[in-house]
């Protein structure tokens, strides 16, 4: 298992890489700002196989500012 959901201190969710120990991304997009569900299902699917060809865009990603 390379990805996984996090709870971040701000009560967000992300899609951690745990090989980087990073934010995940998709298209250069990093993966925060996410509900526990949308993490936990791009965490999912990256999981079952390349992340650019399990996610079907679009995804709601919360705005970083």
């Amino acid at each position: 298992m390379r990805f996984a959901a996090i709870q971040d201190p701000c009560d967000d969710w992300l899609v951690c890489d745990l090989v980087s120990d990073l934010p995940a991304e998709i298209a250069g997009r990093l993966l925060i700002g996410l509900t526990q569900r949308e993490a936990e299902q791009l965490a999912d699917q990256a999981n079952a196989g390349p992340i650019e060809q399990a996610i079907d865009w679009p995804i709601p990603l919360a705005s970083v500012a």
